[in-house]
């Protein structure tokens, strides 16, 4: 039986989760099991013999072991660093003393256990209980817990600033049957029976009276074995964000105002005013407003009547449209101190009011705005009799949709001076078409004249200029040096006159698009040697020097012979009568990509810069003067610009007064 008892105990010894040790009536360890080993990380050779009365520097733990060899029971529990391996634990130590039948202490024993995992969770669980009431305490929501009948137990600061009440009004407050809003009621009994309940709208405090908007959020508490132990609520105050919503709707509202103003352009201007007057009523929740116009130099207020809820009520006859700035009381300080005016108790005393006339619509609240444009105020628009005090929100949206109706009316205006400014447009277009008419047909019957004219002039100058230089040649006798200066007059003024005669003959096949070009490949530096040529003896008989840098190499182009000469005929023409004696003329040509690049610079009297646009123009002459001194009819220029434009070519000018002008001409190769 004995046997039994040892073999069970000694079972249950080695096998036990807890470190389990005895110790003789000296504090010495005799026996262990491999668990205390565990727990303590020392090897049985170290353990056994170890002196836990002496060796123990933990002066709890010795005073435990002390108290077993004293007779009576010894507990430690705690933070533990063991002698031998140094390992720092956490154990529950409980010593008992072992005392024989005859009532000899024996020794003890020990039990040790590791709390280590256990004192883990319970660290953790008081860092959470920490973190939680860190939250609850500094949440900038308002959080309370509630029990199961719907009476708050504890709450945060928060949630007291939220309600506006205070701690101990709070705490022991019944929800269920104290709450009178509905719907908040309602959420606390669907918490109440074990689902989330939600609340979102203004709330009225039953302790404070507090009106505020909030968002509340109701949880259940249910504990592990699913009994139902109250609820946790969340209250958030939402008034920044209600106040943001409704700017944003005010705004949406303001711009679907100025999106229906924009549409209105084809309304009366009183339509457009009186429209935007009734908007802004609702825009800033007032009961009545008015609109009044300022003259140039802000001393003279028209109004354009009240809105027509205060027309209901004002009862004043014939009221007056015309009020000058020194007339007005209060609604007059918006322009007299150019900002906007708010009062929102109208009926205390104000040095700046003057009465209200008889039978006048009484103020409670008051508020208006100046509308500049630019520097000058042009209206002052007013509201009245809002339930709430008016702010700097009203402000801004009363400003924003004056501002914009005045946008529309000063493009309705504009539109309107427009569209009478485009009937008189209108009016004289069909006038100046009626004489353009006219004039084309007096521009036809010009051309037809010149074409005319210069047939029937080119016929006798023929037979001239033939006879001329008959005579010239004495082919018809001997002439005298009188009589050969005589015929050499008669010979230059006949190809001066046949030039011209060209030069009309051309510009009529121009306008009449009869002009044709007979294109074939040409030699450009055949055409300026013929031209210089023909023009050596006016170059020679001046007195200028020229220049002349053409290779003989040149590429060959298409072209008209014919009128490419006459161009370069007219340019160097106008070099040589725009070159005092003495000047220069420089001729150059050369390859330019895909081009043939063609320079005639003179060194003459040179053309104002803002006069070279104008150089091409038919018949254009720079002044009288030049006219008279030169001579010339100004259709050189225009009859060359054709002709480069014919051969899909460039022609421009460069000058400076003074000292002389480069005319560039850029023909494709």
């Amino acid at each position: 039986m004995l046997q039994d008892s040892e073999k069970n105990y000694r079972l249950i010894f080695e096998n036990s989760p807890l470190g389990i040790f005895h110790f003789d009536q000296n504090g010495m360890i005799t026996h262990c099991n491999n668990k205390f080993l565990e727990i303590v990380s020392a090897p049985r050779e170290d353990i056994i013999g170890f002196n836990m009365v002496t060796s123990i520097r933990d002066e709890m733990m010795r005073s435990a072991v002390k108290a077993a060899l004293s007779r009576k029971p010894g507990h430690f529990e705690g933070k533990y660093c063991t002698v031998i391996s140094g390992k720092l634990i956490y154990i529950k130590a409980d010593y008992n003393p072992n005392i024989s039948e005859e009532g000899e202490l024996l020794g003890g024993i020990g039990i040790f256990e590791d709390i280590s995992e256990r004192k883990a969770a319970e660290d953790a669980l008081k860092e959470s209980e920490k973190k939680y009431r860190l939250i609850f305490e500094n949440s900038p929501l308002g959080i309370f817990h509630f029990d199961q009948n719907g009476i708050i137990t504890h709450c945060n600061e928060e949630f007291l600033e939220i309600i506006a009440a205070s701690r101990k009004d709070i705490i022991g407050f019944n929800m269920v049957t104290s709450i009178r809003d509905e719907m908040m009621r309602n959420a606390v009994k669907t918490v109440l029976s074990g689902n989330p309940g939600h609340y979102e709208n203004v709330y009225h405090s039953v302790i404070s009276g507090k009106i505020t908007p909030i968002k509340a959020e109701y949880n259940p508490n249910i504990s592990e074995d699913g009994e139902l132990m109250g609820g946790i609520g969340i209250f958030e105050d939402i008034t920044r964000r209600k106040e943001a919503e409704d700017a944003w709707k005010l705004d949406e509202y303001r711009l679907q105002t100025l999106l229906e103003l924009n549409q209105m352009t084809d309304r009366a201007m009183q339509e457009i005013i009186d429209f935007s007057r009734e908007e802004a009523v609702l825009l800033t929740r007032s009961k009545l407003g008015y609109i009044a116009f300022v003259n140039d130099v802000e001393t003279i207020l028209t109004m354009h009547s009240w809105s027509e809820n205060a027309m209901q009520e004002c009862n004043i006859r014939d009221k007056p449209k015309v009020y000058t700035l020194k007339s007005t009381g209060l609604w007059g300080e918006a322009l007299r101190q150019r900002k906007p005016i708010i009062t929102n108790d109208y009926n205390a005393p104000n040095p700046l009011k003057r009465g209200y006339p008889k039978d006048h619509v009484k103020l409670t609240r008051h508020m208006n705005i100046p509308v500049f444009d630019g520097k000058r105020i042009v209206v002052v628009a007013g509201v009245g009799n809002k339930e709430e005090e008016y702010d700097e929100s009203d402000v801004r949206q009363l400003t924003l949709l004056m501002e914009g109706m005045w946008r529309i009316i000063q493009r309705k205006r504009s539109e309107e001076a427009l569209q009478k400014y485009a009937d008189e447009l209108s009016k004289v277009n069909m006038e100046l078409e009626k004489a353009n008419k006219e004039l084309k047909s007096l521009d036809v019957m010009k051309d037809e004249f010149l074409s005319n004219i210069s047939h029937e002039l080119k016929t006798p100058l023929v037979s001239i200029k033939g006879y001329g230089e008959l005579i010239s040649e004495e082919t018809l006798g001997a002439l005298n040096e009188q009589q050969k200066k005589a015929v050499g007059v008669v010979l230059r003024n006949s190809e001066r006159l046949r030039r011209l005669i060209e030069s009309l003959l051309f510009i009529s096949g121009i306008e009449s698009k009869t002009l044709q070009y007979q294109f074939e490949k040409v030699q450009m530096a055949e055409i300026i040697d013929d031209v210089t040529n023909d023009v050596d003896l006016p170059i020679k008989e001046k007195g200028l020097r020229t220049e002349r840098s053409v290779p003989d190499d040149l590429p060959l182009i298409d072209g008209d012979k014919t009128k490419l000469s006459d161009m370069l005929t007219n340019l160097i023409d106008n070099a040589i009568k725009f070159t005092p004696s003495g000047g220069m003329i420089i001729l150059k040509a050369y390859e330019e990509e895909k081009h043939l690049h063609i320079e005639i610079t003179d060194t003459g009297i040179g053309i104002p810069q803002e006069l070279i646009p104008n150089l091409f123009q038919r018949f254009y002459q720079i002044d009288a003067s030049i006219k008279r001194k030169y001579g010339g009819t100004g259709v050189g220029l225009y009859i060359s610009r054709s002709i480069v434009e014919a051969h899909k070519g460039e022609i421009w000018i460069e000058s400076e007064e003074g000292k002389g002008t480069t005319v560039h001409i850029r023909l494709p190769r």
